[in-house]
């Protein structure tokens, strides 16, 4: 089964917060006719960060941003486009990292369960694949990228598309990004789709991966639009060739489920969110 894959690498119009909407509506009419288009992390309401304090940036949520979800899931919905935004959900005080995949007939969301250091949201609890006309669709968000067995639960569950949706500040250099997509690719053989945001704070070079871990397609630091063609039948014709699944010993790999009690928390190291 062969899909047309987008990734959006934009950044978010903190001073035009409608027209950045009208930016993102346009995008997503261009190329709804593409089997999935990715945007990154928190694109639709904006990232806390040195960009945009989070002070303003939860008062924003407060009052501009009330209804700006439910529009733009309508919107997908009536451009009959499938769609994965990174985006800001509220509860309250709590304030939670999200990403929702939307399509013509439902509305999907993850919540991010590995919560930067540096960030202050509420972590999720629950890895999730989705359902899509692609199949199982697994997707992370930014510092989740960093734990392996999140791909492999993902992988384990069905999913043989892998999205991460990022906002890896330019401290982290892209070369450590892209070897965890590329590793995270090949030790899974699935599809990885990485969309970062580009920008001043930001250092974009999203990419599609095949699942020998090749980067098929990639963007540098501006903004773009990125377009892959993939068959998703190369999953299965890799799992045949280089046969990991069968001979797994889930019994041996009993540790990784304990915590570490020598770990740290680290307070001054830069990573991606």
């Amino acid at each position: 089964m062969k899909a047309r894959i987008c990734v959006v690498q934009i950044n978010y119009m903190k001073d035009d917060p409608d027209g950045h909407i009208e930016r993102m509506k346009g995008i997503i009419s261009e190329h709804a006719s593409a089997d999935l288009i990715v945007f990154p992390e928190l694109i639709l309401h904006g990232h806390p960060s040195a960009e945009i304090p989070e002070g303003l940036l939860y008062r924003k949520m407060r009052v501009h941003h009330a209804f700006v979800s439910e529009d733009m899931y309508e919107f997908v919905r009536r451009a009959g486009a499938r769609v994965i935004i990174g985006e800001l959900r509220r509860q309250r005080e709590k304030y939670f990292n999200v990403a929702t995949y939307i399509d013509s007939g439902t509305v999907q969301s993850y919540t991010k369960t590995h919560v930067h250091w540096s960030e202050n949201f509420v972590a999720g609890g629950r890895l999730k694949t989705f359902d899509t006309p692609l199949g199982k669709v697994g997707i992370t968000i930014c510092f989740d990228a960093a734990f392996p067995e999140v791909w492999r639960v993902l992988a384990l569950n069905g999913a043989d598309i892998i999205v991460n949706i990022s906002a890896v500040p330019r401290s982290f250099p892209v070369k450590y990004m892209w070897r965890r997509m590329q590793g995270a690719a090949l030790n899974n053989q699935v599809f990885v789709i990485y969309a970062n945001r580009p920008g001043e704070h930001f250092s974009g070079y999203s990419a599609v991966l095949n699942p020998q871990g090749d980067i098929v397609v990639h963007a540098d630091d501006e903004e773009a639009v990125i377009q892959a063609e993939i068959d998703l039948d190369d999953v299965w014709t890799w799992r045949d060739e280089e046969v990991i699944y069968p001979n797994r010993r889930p019994l041996l790999y009993r540790e990784i489920t304990k915590k570490n009690a020598q770990s740290v928390t680290p307070l001054t190291a830069s990573s991606g969110g």
